[in-house]
């Protein structure tokens, strides 16, 4: 397994053995005796705890134990979040998930437009077809070890609407359903994430005012599911500021993107409106642009260490219309600030839009891996 910043394990001789009497400091049997008598102990405590528990540490730190297992990630995006998979350029092959487990990556993450495959009126019924087919590729990824995040997208109605009981109900009734469906599968290798990216009228106080409904609806039937919550406003990193937590809910990773400077990452996006102007924006990585990475990071890890909360960052990509050298650079320099400050992370994407695998010659875009998972 490799070894990132996040990737550190409970050392035994930092666990405090009671000390050896004077007296017996020379009686080799007396060490011998006291060491074994304290390592029964730990062994014992820790399979009294349960196989889940390994991760349930002190001071609410499991949520920090599991951010690590997200380690370096990747989004399979643009394919279960389209209301048909394919209709916007992927269908998830078993054989992408291998080319990802190859390539060292620890996780996967899952945009799924849920609201386009449950039932209109109650009780909301996620359609089984669509689920067997969502839990085939968690399937793939649980098979290779890869930890998986499973996610609400374009909830649109609920973004116009976030005081609206009707809109609300559906988001409730997704979970209570997921929550379910998932019970038994490992808590220590899948992660929900509550609502991606909150944004237009679910506004940061709206937003703070929903998340202990969601948070409730989840908690009901499962007290040990690791949640990941968004920051509103697309959750762009500066509004992770205005998120406001349930202090007794400790099992949080917090999520936000990271794609900036926007006219560079979304150069000619057709969604971005002006943004056929922004062709042929490079990066170099410059000093200059190194240094206004850092401050951004800097806000993320001041509130993460004022709050005491894990940090992942869900998304972050240059678009494919820019040219490679400058999406490489980017991407590793970025890549490598987000773990020297201890954030795990999601690329996005895999193959469409800002894509970093070729789906046609099944091989990564030059210098992507490298990018993505070397030194």
């Amino acid at each position: 397994m490799k070894r990132h910043p996040w990737a550190w394990g409970l050392n035994l001789f930092e666990i405090g053995l009671p000390p050896v009497p004077l007296q017996a400091r020379n009686d080799l049997g007396m060490k011998k005796k006291l060491f074994h008598s304290g390592l029964l102990m730990f062994l014992l405590l820790f399979q009294a705890t349960g196989a889940d528990s390994s991760s349930d540490n002190i001071g609410g730190s499991k949520a920090f134990v599991r951010n690590r297992s997200i380690g370096r990630g990747m989004n399979f995006g643009n394919a279960l979040e389209a209301p048909k998979e394919g209709e916007w350029g992927l269908t998830i092959q078993e054989s992408y998930v291998q080319a990802v487990a190859d390539a060292g990556f620890d996780s996967v993450r899952l945009p799924i437009c849920w609201p386009a495959h449950v039932g209109k009126t109650p009780p909301y019924a996620i359609d089984k077809t669509f689920l067997r087919r969502v839990d085939k590729i968690v399937g793939w990824c649980l098979k290779r070890k890869l930890t998986v995040i499973i996610t609400i997208h374009h909830f649109n109605e609920l973004y116009e609407k976030p005081d609206d009981e009707v809109c609300r109900n559906p988001l409730f009734s997704i979970w209570r359903q997921l929550t379910a469906h998932y019970q038994t599968c490992s808590h220590e290798k899948l992660f929900f994430e509550v609502l991606n990216e909150p944004h237009n009228n679910l506004v940061s106080d709206k937003w703070n005012a929903l998340l202990p409904q969601i948070l409730a609806v989840i908690r009901a039937g499962d007290k040990d599911r690791t949640l990941i919550i968004d920051a509103a406003d697309y959750a762009y990193h500066g509004a992770i500021e205005k998120l406001v937590i349930p202090a007794d809910e400790k099992n949080v990773i917090v999520s936000v993107r990271y794609y900036l400077p926007y006219e560079f990452t979304h150069q000619g996006a057709h969604w971005a409106e002006g943004s056929d102007k922004w062709l042929g924006k490079t990066w170099s990585g410059n000093s200059n642009e190194l240094a206004v990475v850092d401050a951004d990071l800097k806000l993320v890890k001041d509130w993460s260490e004022k709050n005491q909360r894990p940090v992942t960052i869900g998304e972050f990509g240059p678009i494919a219309f820019a040219d490679n050298q400058s999406r490489v650079t980017w991407t590793k320099s970025v890549r490598k600030k987000f773990e020297a400050n201890g954030f795990s992370w999601c690329y996005f994407d895999f193959g469409v839009a800002f894509k970093a695998y070729d789906v046609e010659k099944h091989d990564w875009l030059p210098g992507f891996k490298e990018a993505l998972v070397g030194d």
